[in-house]
């Protein structure tokens, strides 16, 4: 992302937000936020072949002439230095992954972490997870079943769709999390919070 997303100005603003939601509505809102969702292994093998094949081109092709042994040491060489550059800068690796698979990665992270954070255990099965994965800019919000029909409208899906694109143009998590105080005015009137609501998921970014 231009900036890095989870600062603690974000986590501060982040937590906040949930705080706002939950005080409107019984629907209990979970944050995490996690740089990768994959091991983008075949990020790095790409950037490592690409290294190799670029290396021995030159060795075939260059004007200078080099010893049979540069042409089974240069390639290597590159294409492990490759593999390597790859696997220290995020954005090479993300470039090197089509977004679907990327998008597929991040879902699953999402729904797994959904059930390991226990966001699915809350009394009126009404937990929400907002998941974002930075390597991949991708937001996922998952809710639980209470929810099913408040995530079919309109308001939800715009709601979310604003989430999504503005992870995907690299905004950080102090504007994410403006974004996310939108859900206060969706699940307030639908799911009101009871004067005797108990906070049962924690409120902090899960790091």
């Amino acid at each position: 992302m231009g900036k890095p997303f989870l600062t603690d100005e974000a986590k501060k603003a982040l937590t906040e937000a949930v705080r706002e939601v939950e005080a409107s509505t019984s629907a209990e809102l979970v944050v995490a936020v996690r740089a990768r969702s994959g091991s983008y292994l075949h990020a790095d093998l790409i950037a490592g072949i690409a290294a190799g094949i670029a290396a021995l081109a030159f060795l075939l092709f260059s004007r200078w002439e080099f010893g049979l042994l540069w042409f089974v040491i240069d390639p290597v060489v590159a294409g492990l230095l490759g593999g390597l550059a790859a696997s220290r800068f995020p954005g090479l690796r993300r470039a090197l992954t089509r977004p679907a698979v990327r998008r597929r990665l991040a879902e699953s992270a999402a729904r797994a972490l959904f059930v390991e954070k226990r966001v699915h255990g809350t009394a009126g099965r009404t937990g929400i997870l907002l998941y974002v994965s930075v390597l991949e800019r991708e937001a996922v919000v998952v809710p639980d079943i209470g929810l099913a029909t408040l995530a079919a409208t309109e308001s939800w899906k715009g709601t979310v769709s604003a989430i999504e694109e503005g992870v995907r143009q690299g905004e950080d998590g102090v504007r994410t999390a403006e974004r996310v105080r939108a859900f206060a005015a969706i699940c307030g009137p639908a799911l009101p919070r009871a004067a005797d609501d108990v906070d049962e998921l924690a409120n902090e970014v899960c790091g």
